[in-house]
């Protein structure tokens, strides 16, 4: 067996493919759809279940990547992220079975556990197919159907983006029964996992986040989402940021200005060499349901 990582692998990109395809899939009800698709939407409370008669043992998805390429790994988002409830109801993959385009394969055993874990290849692999069988698994406490939430698969280049050593903010949202709202979820390219702050008495004006780097490293633009980025309803319903300053390890800062859509936006700025950049909301849009201001994604860039 190879080993397990917990946590994304160091500066590696992501390769995004051109289809998921699977051996079967549950038939679509009570509002949700079960196809292998949802495997690489960018969102953890969508899932592909197996459709098999029995527990989902031996079933698989496989990811087609339009051509060679070369991975070094994925990330899996094992289970049914719907809601922790939802995930535990499910079954949940123990031992993954990856298996490439030219019929090799690599074992992993999965921890049973509500978090994203990094699968990390023990060679960088070509291939132009990437196949995940289930071929052992945890089971759900309500129904005998396996799934799977989320598959990023990461390839031998590195991140176009400064990828932060720690993180900070001024408050943070409790857990709840659809997981955290720490702040490195804003990094973690899942659209429906993010930051809200918990100021009891505010909107979040005021309110920060705060990413430290290795060392200076030069910054020049911010590429994030705003708000909820789940849906465009959700998003509607949460306060979200117009404007921010960002402020260096030096003490300068910059303005921005920040569109009110969920679209992901791209903001420039003079490029500056810097450990830290914190992000102090200035400007909130008030949401017609809940007083909190959330952040769903936020990468710095050279």
């Amino acid at each position: 067996m190879l080993s397990l990582a917990l946590l994304f692998a160091a500066h590696a990109a992501v390769v995004k493919p051109v289809a998921w395809t699977s051996t079967s899939s549950a038939a679509d009800g009570d509002g949700f759809t079960y196809s292998a698709a949802n495997v690489g939407d960018g969102k953890q409370s969508t899932a592909w279940v197996e459709g098999d008669e029995g527990s989902g043992l031996g079933a698989s998805i496989t990811a087609d990547l339009g051509g060679e390429k070369v991975l070094t790994g994925l990330t899996v988002w094992g289970g049914f992220w719907y809601t922790q409830n939802y995930w535990s109801r499910y079954n949940r993959a123990k031992l993954l079975v990856v298996e490439f385009s030219d019929g090799s394969t690599q074992d992993f055993n999965l921890n049973d556990e509500f978090k994203a874990q990094t699968l990390t290849f023990a060679a960088p692999k070509r291939t132009s197919t990437v196949k995940l069988k289930i071929k052992g698994i945890y089971n759900g406490s309500t129904f005998n159907d396996s799934a799977i939430a989320e598959v990023r698969l990461l390839d031998a280049n590195p991140d176009v983006w400064v990828r932060p050593t720690a993180y900070k903010a001024s408050s943070t949202f409790p857990a709840d029964n659809d997981g955290d709202y720490e702040v490195d979820n804003t990094t973690d390219g899942i659209l429906d996992s993010m930051w809200c702050e918990n100021d009891p008495k505010g909107d979040g004006t005021n309110q920060w986040v705060e990413y430290t780097f290795a060392g200076p490293t030069p910054v020049s633009k911010v590429v994030l989402r705003n708000g909820n980025a789940y849906s465009f309803s959700y998003f509607m319903k949460t306060n979200r940021a117009n404007g921010a300053t960002l402020t260096f390890d030096d003490g300068s800062t910059e303005t921005l200005t920040i569109k009110d859509t969920v679209a992901e936006q791209t903001l420039s700025f003079p490029s500056r060499s810097t450990s830290k950049v914190k992000l102090t909301f200035t400007v909130v849009k008030k949401g017609s349901e809940y007083n909190d201001l959330c952040l769903s994604e936020f990468y710095l860039l050279p």
